[in-house]
C-alpha cells in the first residue's frame, strides 16, 4: 500500500509556480504573479564594489589590560574583536580568526614570548582572505530574507519531497522531508533572480558558514535568468551538528543542466550570478548517487553566504610589557619575515593614538 505521503501535492506544485514564476516543463507564467501581485525578481541588495569591515584583532592574555585597551581604540574609532572568545557559532582556526583584519593586536605579558613565537608561525603557514556577506541570516530583515527564497523540490517533476527556509533568531534552517517514491529524491530553496545580477568578479568563490547533519549538499549558481539554465554546482559534506566555514572557489563549481555535466559550456561568470539554491538530492552528476544521502528528515543551518578572497597578512603589531620584552620581540619578529612593528606598553593614554595613525598610514600607504 502506499502512503498518504506518496502522492503527489498539486498545492505544492502551484505554489511553486506562483513564487518562481516559470518552472521546467510548464515554461513562463509571470502573467500569473503579476495578477497575483508577486514580484518575480529582486533587487541586489548591494554596490559593485563591495568593501569588506575590516577590524583589528586583539589577542591578549591579561583580560583586564585586554579591556581597557578594547575600549580605547574603541574610542578612537578602531572596530576590534577579540578571538579569546569565540561565539558558539564556532572555535574558530587560525585563519578564520584573521578574516578582514586590519591588523593583528599582540599585548604582551611578561615570559609570553615563546607563545607568540608559536603565534606566528603558526600565522606565517595561514592564507589571509577578506569576505564579504551577501545573505547574512544572522542580521536579516525578516520579510526581506523569506521573500527572497522559494522551495524548488521534486514536486516540480512528480515526487513527493517537502522543503522549506525558516529563519530563526540566528540563522536560518533549510530542513523538511526528501523523499525518493515517484521517482523523486531532491529538495532545494533558491532565491528569486536578483536584477541587477551580483557582480562578484573581484571575488574568489562562495564562503558559506553553516551546520549541516553529515549529508553532502549542492550549492548552486546561476548566470541566467531563465529557470531551466546552466547550474554551476558544488557538492559539500556537512559535519552533524557543528558549525564550519566552507569556501567554494569559482573556478570549482561545475557547468550542469538537469544534474548533467556539461563539459563545453563556458566557466561560472561571476560577474553577473543572477541566483543563489542549496540542494539535498539522491543524485551528484551523470546519474552516480550521492554517497551522503539519506531520505527522511534533514536539516542545514546557514548563517552567511557571502564571497571571499585571499589578501596578504596582515601586519602585526606587538606591544610589549618592558624594555627588555621589547628587544626580544622586534628580534624574533624581524627573523619571522612578518611585516610588524614593536611598541613597549608605557603610557596606555597615549599608546592607542600612534596604533591608529599606523593604522590610518597603512589604509592610505
Amino acid at each position: 500500500m502506499s502512503s498518504s505521503n506518496d502522492f503527489w501535492n498539486p498545492l505544492k506544485f502551484i505554489e511553486t509556480l506562483t513564487f518562481f514564476g516559470e518552472v521546467p516543463f510548464v515554461g513562463n507564467i509571470r502573467w500569473l504573479q503579476q495578477m497575483l501581485g508577486v514580484n518575480p525578481s529582486l533587487p541586489a541588495p548591494l554596490a559593485v564594489n563591495m568593501q569588506p569591515s575590516v577590524s583589528v584583532i586583539l589577542k591578549a592574555q591579561d583580560s583586564t589590560a585586554a579591556e581597557t585597551f578594547q575600549m580605547l581604540l574603541r574610542d578612537r574609532g578602531v572596530a576590534v574583536r577579540s578571538p579569546r572568545s569565540p561565539d558558539d557559532a564556532s572555535q574558530l582556526d587560525m585563519a578564520s580568526q584573521i578574516v578582514n583584519a586590519q591588523a593583528i593586536l599582540w599585548m604582551g605579558v611578561p615570559g609570553d614570548e615563546t607563545q607568540l613565537t608559536t603565534y606566528v608561525e603558526a600565522l606565517k603557514t595561514t592564507f589571509a582572505t577578506e569576505d564579504y556577506s551577501l545573505l547574512d541570516f544572522s542580521s536579516a530583515k525578516t520579510d526581506a530574507m523569506r521573500d527572497c527564497w522559494g522551495a524548488v523540490d521534486d514536486v516540480v517533476m512528480g515526487g513527493v519531497s517537502t522543503s522549506g527556509l525558516n529563519l530563526l533568531p540566528d540563522y536560518g534552517r533549510f530542513s523538511g522531508q526528501v523523499s525518493t517514491a515517484n521517482s523523486g529524491g531532491f529538495a532545494s530553496v533558491r532565491t528569486r533572480n536578483f536584477d541587477p545580477p551580483f557582480d562578484l568578479a573581484a571575488w574568489q568563490g562562495v564562503r558559506l558558514m553553516w551546520r549541516g547533519d553529515g549529508q553532502r549538499y549542492k550549492v548552486i549558481l546561476r548566470n541566467s535568468h531563465n529557470w531551466d539554465s546552466v547550474a554551476y554546482c558544488a557538492s559539500v559534506d556537512t559535519k552533524a551538528g557543528q558549525w564550519v566555514v566552507t569556501d567554494i572557489p569559482f573556478s570549482a563549481m561545475k557547468a550542469t543542466f538537469r544534474a548533467r555535466t556539461q563539459p563545453t559550456a563556458p566557466l561560472l561568470n561571476p560577474s553577473s550570478v543572477c541566483s543563489f539554491q542549496l540542494m539535498l538530492s539522491k543524485f551528484e552528476y551523470d546519474g552516480e548517487k550521492n554517497p551522503h544521502f539519506s531520505p527522511g528528515a534533514f536539516s542545514l543551518d546557514v548563517r552567511s553566504i557571502g564571497v571571499y578572497r585571499k589578501v596578504s597578512l596582515p601586519p602585526l603589531i606587538a606591544i610589549a610589557a618592558s624594555p627588555t620584552q621589547t628587544a626580544d620581540y622586534t628580534e624574533r619578529l624581524t627573523q619571522s619575515e612578518l611585516v610588524h612593528q614593536v611598541f613597549e606598553m608605557g603610557d596606555q593614554q597615549n599608546l592607542p593614538d600612534t596604533v591608529v595613525q599606523m593604522l590610518a598610514e597603512k589604509k592610505t600607504g
